[in-house]
């Protein structure tokens, strides 16, 4: 009888030795293992462990079929509508071969981000799509416009209608270890019904990513290094089709980083395609910059506070067909003119009002859905084109980190609540 309730008291410390082997001493399991993404989800969700490959072989697998009608919707309700209003013929083809072949973004791809390469690779393979198409697809969201300001020669975000710079935004506030960042992903409707989860361990990265079904993610927050990462459009700012990595690819790059400031120092090494406002938030505080071809200056911060919108605030490499439209000779923030700042309206209103809110609060008493669930800054689907595809909201201490996330606008669907500890 000693030795049988010897054993009994052993196998199952074992087994869950076994199960977590880098348990703490504590007995709380690793973080990949602390919160599960739930099929019930509002949105698609898809868990997966190992190499990239492994892990976008496993997203590519789950998401077959709904990856084969996002990129029906790609190509014939985003692209070639997109072709059409720079003056080109409608035509996903010729724009995926000048994608692909007449840019350096796939050699940027494979020379910056081998890793993700290979997770496009595993996705096109399990979703029994051709690898080019979800290169493509990958590449193409601030970059679409890029491209085909180099093919037509008119930059859409200036095309009567396209209404391209009411994206996404963000507010953060923090104090005393805590911080609190809330963030809208506002992109096309599209993308409406393709919005997903995804949780990665991906050779030790545990990684909690927002996007798309059949990419690599949008946003996400670092689960281990106690840091998130939200990105934000911004189309006045130059970009380079020649010299770049598109801007998915930027963004997780930086997100594997081991700290926020690391992705901070990773940032500042990478070229990048296009201009985006990058956010990068841990319990101390936001870290924000905006980065273009030429350029990447620090975002000021409030003492306790941030807002982003799309609009741009700190860098002056202004895209060239912008100066021109506007007749812009000297970028000056205090002296634009009245034709950019109508441009410009929805972003400086979004601003302006997660400006005055986060200014006027604190870490202790702070609720997002007060400001975010107003208009512009919550984009209810309609017949535009920009819309808030997803919405979450990142909590950081010392110890925890609680994420609340929901595949809708603010106040569109309930909020799905996890949390890790982290430290």
């Amino acid at each position: 009888m000693k030795y049988l309730i010897h054993y009994s008291i052993i196998l199952p410390i074992l087994s869950v030795l076994f199960l977590y082997p880098f348990a703490s001493k504590a007995g709380i399991p690793p973080v990949y293992h602390q919160i599960e993404l739930e099929d019930n989800s509002n949105f698609y969700t898809v868990e997966a462990e190992g190499n990239y490959r492994e892990v976008g072989l496993a997203h590519g697998k789950k998401f077959k079929k709904e990856i084969h009608y996002m990129l029906n919707r790609f190509r014939f309700e985003l692209v070639e509508p997109m072709m059409v209003s720079v003056g080109l013929e409608a035509n996903y083809e010729a724009y995926k071969k000048y994608c692909l072949e007449n840019t350096s973004f796939v050699s940027m791809i494979k020379k910056h981000t081998p890793g993700l390469y290979q997770e496009v690779k595993g996705i096109a393979d399990g979703s029994e799509q051709d690898i080019e198409d979800i290169l493509c697809y990958n590449i193409s969201f601030d970059e679409l416009f890029l491209v085909l300001e180099e093919m037509s020669g008119t930059n859409p975000s200036l095309v009567k209608g396209n209404r391209l710079n009411g994206h996404c935004s963000a507010g953060a506030v923090w104090g005393k270890g805590m911080s609190s960042v809330s963030y809208t992903c506002d992109w096309a409707k599209t993308f409406e019904g393709a919005q997903a989860l995804m949780k990665y361990n991906i050779d030790g990265k545990v990684l909690f990513i927002s996007g798309y079904v059949g990419t690599i993610g949008i946003q996400g927050v670092n689960l281990e290094k106690g840091f998130s990462l939200n990105a934000h459009s911004k189309f006045d700012l130059a970009g380079d089709i020649n010299t770049g990595l598109p801007s998915l690819f930027f963004a997780r790059e930086l997100l594997e980083s081991e700290s926020k400031k690391a992705a901070v120092n990773r940032l500042k090494e990478l070229p990048i395609a296009v201009g985006i406002g990058y956010v990068l938030t841990d319990k101390d505080g936001v870290t924000a910059y905006e980065v273009s071809a030429h350029q990447k200056t620090e975002v000021v911060c409030g003492d306790h506070w941030f807002a982003i919108a799309n609009d741009i605030r700190a860098n002056t490499d202004m895209k060239p067909s912008v100066r021109n439209h506007f007749n812009i000779k000297k970028v000056d923030f205090d002296n634009f003119p009245k034709e950019f700042l109508s441009h410009n309206a929805d972003c400086i209103q979004r601003y302006d009002l997660i400006a005055d809110f986060a200014s006027q609060t604190n870490i202790k008493k702070v609720d997002w859905l007060k400001v975010f669930q107003h208009y512009p800054i919550a984009k209810k689907v309609t017949m535009d084109i920009p819309v808030t595809n997803f919405w979450i909201i990142v909590e950081f201490d010392d110890e925890y980190i609680d994420i609340q996330t929901t595949p809708s606008h603010p106040g569109g669907m309930e909020l799905e609540s996890y949390r890790v500890k982290y430290n």
